[in-house]
């Protein structure tokens, strides 16, 4: 092609067309010129479809991860509610608000109160987009600052729940079985029945934990680390819907 529009310039020129000859040439350019254009429309299209599909295969494997980080953080706030109602069970019976309330549920309300729920979120998806440079693929601007801002987030969460669990583990269990029966507390309550030992009456040991003045503060303490415990996991929450809904509404494009 290019040695025809060659001769065609050459027989113009030995010819003696020279303004034929310099319509045609600048013709020629131009045709070059919107080939070329056509041909970078095409691989801007090609590429920005490939970005597209690509972006689609983060957002479904986004959705996933952040559905499972929803279901995981929901079921450690309930079992810090559930540590403040067996908290406040307690503390009725200590404060005879609540009769006849069998033995065995103080045992497992002070189980409750041991428990150190931590938040552990799945992240494979969220780091590897922002390590490897994916971010710029998600066409969402909110979406982004999300995912960016998202491990500052768990961090703060990870803190205070830390807090509670290192309180829990260095003061309130310390204390519970330096002065008090853990064994016959528990007993019927061990996850094997091994260490579950028939014919053992915890009511000797459930009653001085009723007439235990001293650790109503550690009950009250580990309650209002609960609380605050929550409230910041209901903004790690409300973060989450939110990414949640901006994948979701990108999805709907597609």
């Amino acid at each position: 092609m290019i040695k025809f529009f060659r001769k065609i310039r050459q027989n113009l020129l030995s010819e003696g067309k020279t303004v034929t000859y310099l319509k045609y040439a600048i013709g020629e350019i131009v045709l070059v010129v919107i080939g070329i254009l056509i041909a970078l429309q095409i691989n801007d299209w090609n590429e920005n479809r490939i970005n597209r599909k690509q972006e689609h295969q983060i957002l479904l494997q986004l959705k996933s991860e952040y559905t499972e980080n929803l279901n995981e953080l929901d079921n450690k706030i309930t079992m810090r509610n559930n540590m403040i109602d067996a908290a406040y069970r307690i503390l009725s019976v200590k404060e005879g608000l609540q009769e006849n309330v069998p033995i065995d549920s103080i045992g497992l309300d002070l189980l409750t109160l041991n428990s150190t729920p931590t938040f552990d979120p799945v992240i494979g998806t969220t780091n590897e987009v922002l390590s490897s440079g994916k971010l710029y693929l998600l066409t969402n601007d909110t979406l982004k600052t999300l995912l960016t801002n998202w491990s500052g987030q768990v961090n703060r969460l990870t803190e205070y729940e830390q807090d509670l669990r290192n309180y829990s583990i260095n003061h309130f269990f310390p204390y519970l079985t330096k002065n008090h029966s853990i064994k016959l507390l528990f007993n019927g309550l061990w996850w094997t029945d091994k260490f579950n030992f028939k014919n053992k009456d915890k009511r000797i040991a459930v009653n001085k934990i009723i007439e235990d003045d001293d650790i109503d503060d550690y009950i009250l303490t580990i309650t209002e680390q609960c609380g605050i415990t929550n409230n910041e996991a209901v903004h790690v929450r409300n973060n989450i819907e939110s990414i949640l809904e901006l994948i979701n509404a990108n999805l709907d494009k597609k």
